[in-house]
């Protein structure tokens, strides 16, 4: 090797190892945002117990107050998909973020169902963004090829929000007050916004365009809508989004934690220490199916399908047999959060399904489904547990977790015998 190949070779080695700092410092902002968006979401499961005790909340309020987040959340998703594509993830995020601040400020200072449904539906509008900034930006700034790999290690980082929402959270409300944590917590969503606006970069410096984004007009607004809602390929992953994500959190985000409290009358910290298993399985999940997508060479579906289709055997047997030990509903939950873990997946292929100017709207459209589903799911269930009274509560438990697999085993069979006929519709 010469001197100039050798001297290229180390400039090129060094322009990859900026180029990586720089994306990592990118995200930082971005990461911190979406973490806690996950502890939101997730928070309900410790909550639970110390709003029914202080405000007597029943389960279907529970429900429909941590459906009023992932409601909110849904309805932004398609202004936020044409926002990302519009003003890019920076902008987008950091004034989304300050709806949070906001959001979390009603919600600690709420004494009514319907003042904790109010704080939460504004967090859940904040929120919109975050997860979806994180991986518009990581669309712009890594290969394709390794898009769902690098979307797997966000979320499993993300999961840090998720993972202080169990045993760290019951600690702190047994110590503070759940109010006190969430004064706290509006601090930190404003910190967020504040690096958001200072360390985050839309695109690496070669990608940076010399002018401006040009502004969409609305009529091009809605083409680009109607051509993601056109693809066969999205109503396929908008089917899954629906159901394989929104069970994990179901269980995970809200009724795990009044499930283990009410059938095995276990303590704030034992249960948060099962979900803390659980989550962790979760934060392994999503990077391990990214690099086993990988080295399948990008192939997303044979992996979401195993997926699908596992955490309906596991949702199933919960229903069955998870009330008779305490050990086996915590193995159940744990292995549903590591083998449950697909989203990524989704986002991945909806991310190659369409054209670049249309990727914030179809990431967008899947993440739509997820927390329409979510806002669905949560709110069903707590009718179902509702329906039972105290003395038969678990059978009220048993009957919400069937009915979460059999959902999801339903998504998992459309996704399948949709994909087989598009293949032989195009063969054809």
């Amino acid at each position: 090797m010469t001197e100039k190949n050798q001297t290229d070779v180390t400039s090129a080695r060094d322009e990859r190892g900026q180029g990586k700092l720089a994306f990592v410092l990118v995200l930082v902002p971005l990461l911190m945002s979406f973490s806690l968006s996950q502890f939101y979401r997730s928070a309900q499961a410790l909550l639970a117990d110390s709003l029914r005790g202080e405000l007597g909340v029943t389960p279907e309020q529970l429900g429909l107050i941590s459906g009023s987040f992932h409601f909110a959340f849904a309805l932004m998703q398609i202004p936020v998909g044409v926002m990302l594509d519009r003003y890019g993830p920076r902008k987008t995020n950091g004034i989304m973020m300050i709806m949070t601040v906001l959001g979390v400020i009603v919600f600690a200072s709420a004494h009514s169902v319907t003042g904790l449904m109010i704080g939460q539906g504004i967090i859940g509008m904040g929120c919109a963004a975050a997860f979806m900034a994180t991986l518009v930006c990581a669309s712009r700034w890594v290969a394709p090829e390794k898009f769902a790999a690098t979307s797997g290690i966000i979320v499993a980082l993300s999961l840090l929000g998720v993972l202080a929402s169990a045993t760290p959270l019951a600690a702190l409300i047994e110590y503070q007050g759940w109010r006190g944590v969430y004064f706290w917590l509006a601090g930190l969503s404003l910190l967020s916004v504040v690096l958001t606006f200072i360390m985050v970069r839309d695109e690496p410096p070669h990608m940076r365009r010399k002018q401006p984004r040009r502004g969409e007009s609305m009529r091009e607004v809605l083409q680009g809508i109607m051509e993601v809602w056109k693809n066969r390929q999205m109503w396929l992953l908008v089917a899954v989004g629906f159901f394989a994500y929104p069970t994990i959190l179901t269980v995970r985000g809200l009724w795990g934690g009044p499930y283990l409290q009410d059938v095995f009358h276990l303590s704030p910290v034992e249960v948060g220490n099962i979900l803390l298993g659980m989550t962790i399985g979760m934060i392994f999940g999503p990077p391990c199916y990214g690099h086993v997508s990988r080295i399948m060479g990008g192939r997303a579906r044979p992996l979401i399908l195993f997926s699908v289709f596992v955490s309906t055997a596991l949702l199933i047997c919960q229903a069955l047999f998870g009330a008779s030990h305490v050990w086996l509903a915590a193995v159940l939950m744990m292995a549903h959060g590591f083998l449950g873990s697909c989203a990524t997946l989704n986002y991945a292929a909806s991310r190659a399904a369409v054209p670049p100017h249309l990727v914030g709207r179809a990431l967008t459209t899947v993440n739509l489904a997820t927390f329409g589903g979510l806002f669905v799911l949560q709110g069903l269930a707590g009718m179902i547990i509702g329906h039972y009274p105290a003395d038969a509560a678990t059978l009220g438990y048993q009957w919400m977790f069937a009915f979460l697999g059999i959902g999801l085993g339903v998504a998992g069979l459309a996704f399948m015998i949709g994909g087989r006929a598009g293949k032989a519709a195009k063969n054809g």
